[in-house]
C-alpha cells in the first residue's frame, strides 16, 4: 500500500487536476497523507504563469529532492511541467515521472509508472475531456472543483499557459450531460458550493455548439438540493457574447454567486493592442457598468498586469484610473513576468524590475482603498450564505455570502462547515467583512473529520 502527498500551486484547474490524478491513486490502493515525510509518492502539480511562482516551485522541489533523494516517487504535473520539463528532470537527476496539462486524464498509465517506478515523460498534444474529478469530501469537503473546459480563444502576447495547455481546436469542452451528471451525484452526497473552472470559462462548449448558459440552466433545472454555483474566471471578450443571459440567471437564482472574475489587464487602449487583448478599455467598462446596474451588490474581481513592455507613465496612471472608476471589489496586481515562448519576453521596451515594483505598490494601495469602500457598503446588512472553510488565521470561519465575498466569523464552531446562515456585518477591511452573530438556517451537510479540517486551512480566495 503505497502512501500519496500532494502540492497543488496556481489555478482552480490545476485544482482539479490533481483531483483527477488523485482519484486514480486513491481507487488503485493508494493512501493520501498530509505530510510528504509519510509519502512513498510526493505530486507536485505546477503553475507557469509568473516567474517568481515558478523560482519558488523550482526551490521547492529542490528542497524536497534533497532532504528525501531517492527514497520517494516524485510525480510532477502541470504547467511548468511542459514548459520546463529539462531543467525539472536535472532536479530529480532524471528520477521523476512527468505528467502536462493534457496528459492529466491517462490516469491508468501514470498509476502503473509510479507502482513499476517507471520515470516516464507524458506529454500530449491535446486532452480527450472524458474523465471528471468525482466529487471527494475528504479532500474539499463540501466544495466540489469542476473543470468545464480547457483552452482559450485568445492569443495574448504575454501568456505561457495557452502553450502548455494548448489543446486542438484551442478550446475542448466536457460534455453538458457528464458534468449535470457529476453535480448531481456530488451535490446528493453533500456538496455545497460548486466551482465550474476552467481556462476561459466563458467559452465553454464553443467547440460543441452550446454555451455556458445552457450549462448553467441545465445544472439549475435537473439539480436538486441545496448549492451555491461559482462562475469561474471568464475572458471578457467571451463574456461579452453572453452576459446578458448569464446577468439573467444570476438575477433569478441565489444559487449561482453574484461574483465576476473578468481579467481586464491594463486600463490602456495602446497596452492592450501590445498585450493582443480583443477589447477595448470603453467595451470592458461598458460591461462592467452594465453588471452594477443590474446587480449593484455583486462582486467582481479583475487582473492587473504592471510592467508590461512598453507601458510608460501615462499608460499605467490610466489603468489606475480605470480602478477607481469601475471600484473592483479586489484586484490581483502582477508585475510582468517573461515567460518563456511568449513574444512580450522579447519585445523593446522593458521595464526595469525596479519601476514594477514601485508601480505594483501604488497600484495595491489605490486597489485596497477601493475594495474597502466596497466592503463598507455592507456593514450594519444581514447576508446569507454558507460556512465556507475554517478561518485560516485563528479560529472561527469564513462565510460566503452571496456575492462570495468572505464574512469572517471567529466566534462560529468549525462543527458548523457546510451550513447555511444568516450573518451580521459589524465591519469591514479591504480583504473581508466580519460579523459577530449569526443564525443557522439549514445545518451541515457533512461533519468534517478533524483531519478535514486541517486540509481545508488554506486561503482559497
Amino acid at each position: 500500500m503505497l502512501r500519496i502527498y500532494a502540492e497543488t500551486y496556481g489555478c482552480w484547474l490545476n485544482k482539479a487536476d490533481t483531483d483527477i490524478l488523485l482519484q486514480a491513486f486513491l481507487s488503485s490502493g493508494f493512501v493520501l497523507v498530509d505530510r510528504p515525510d509519510d509519502a512513498d509518492v510526493i505530486l507536485i502539480n505546477t503553475c507557469a504563469v509568473r516567474g517568481d511562482s515558478e523560482i519558488r516551485q523550482l526551490k521547492r522541489m529542490r528542497e524536497l529532492y534533497s532532504k528525501f533523494g531517492d527514497s520517494k516517487i516524485y510525480v510532477i504535473a502541470g504547467c511548468l511541467a511542459k514548459v520546463r520539463i529539462a531543467e525539472i528532470r536535472k532536479i530529480f537527476n532524471q528520477k521523476c515521472i512527468i505528467v502536462d496539462p493534457n496528459s492529466i486524464e491517462y490516469t491508468e498509465d501514470i498509476v502503473q509508472a509510479v507502482a513499476k517506478r517507471e520515470y516516464r515523460i507524458f506529454i500530449s498534444d491535446d486532452r480527450p475531456m472524458k474523465i471528471l474529478p468525482q466529487y471527494m469530501p475528504e479532500i474539499h469537503g463540501h466544495i466540489y472543483i469542476v473543470p468545464v473546459q480547457v483552452g482559450c480563444l485568445c492569443s495574448c502576447t504575454f501568456c505561457v499557459t495557452r502553450f502548455a495547455r494548448e489543446v486542438k481546436g484551442k478550446v475542448k469542452s466536457y460534455p453538458i450531460d457528464i458534468i449535470v451528471e457529476h453535480v448531481k451525484r456530488a451535490v446528493q452526497r453533500g456538496a455545497r458550493e460548486i466551482y465550474l473552472t476552467g481556462q476561459d470559462v466563458a467559452t465553454y462548449g464553443f467547440d460543441k455548439g452550446y454555451t455556458l448558459v445552457e450549462l448553467l440552466e441545465r445544472i439549475l433545472k435537473e439539480v436538486e438540493g441545496i448549492y451555491f454555483i461559482r462562475i469561474g474566471m471568464s475572458e471578457p471578450e467571451a463574456f461579452m457574447k453572453i452576459a446578458d443571459q448569464i446577468i439573467d440567471i444570476v438575477k433569478r437564482d441565489e444559487r449561482v454567486y453574484k461574483y465576476f472574475h473578468l481579467p481586464v489587464q491594463s486600463g490602456s487602449d495602446k497596452v492592450l493592442q501590445l498585450m493582443r487583448r480583443k477589447y477595448t478599455v470603453s467595451e470592458y467598462i461598458e460591461l462592467i457598468q452594465k453588471i452594477r446596474k443590474e446587480i449593484p451588490e455583486c462582486s467582481i474581481v479583475t487582473d492587473m498586469i504592471v510592467g508590461f513592455p512598453g507601458e510608460t507613465e501615462e499608460d499605467f496612471q490610466l489603468s489606475l484610473k480605470l480602478i477607481e472608476l469601475l471600484k473592483f471589489d479586489k484586484v490581483h496586481v502582477a508585475r510582468f513576468s517573461p515567460r518563456p515562448y511568449t513574444e512580450a519576453a522579447v519585445m523593446d521596451n522593458q521595464v526595469p524590475d525596479s519601476e514594477k515594483k514601485r508601480r505594483s505598490k501604488i497600484m495595491a494601495d489605490v486597489a485596497n482603498k477601493v475594495a474597502l469602500e466596497r466592503n463598507q457598503m455592507f456593514v450594519g446588512k444581514v447576508l446569507k450564505g454558507i460556512v465556507s472553510t475554517p478561518e485560516p488565521k485563528g479560529e472561527g470561519c469564513v462565510v460566503r455570502v452571496v456575492n462570495y465575498k468572505p464574512v469572517i466569523v471567529k466566534s462560529m464552531s468549525r462543527e458548523f462547515l457546510s451550513s447555511v446562515v444568516k450573518v451580521s456585518i459589524v465591519s469591514a477591511s479591504h480583504t473581508s467583512l466580519f460579523a459577530d452573530n449569526y443564525e443557522i438556517i439549514v445545518g451541515p451537510s457533512l461533519r468534517p473529520s478533524r483531519e478535514l479540517a486541517a486540509l481545508l486551512e488554506e486561503d482559497t480566495s
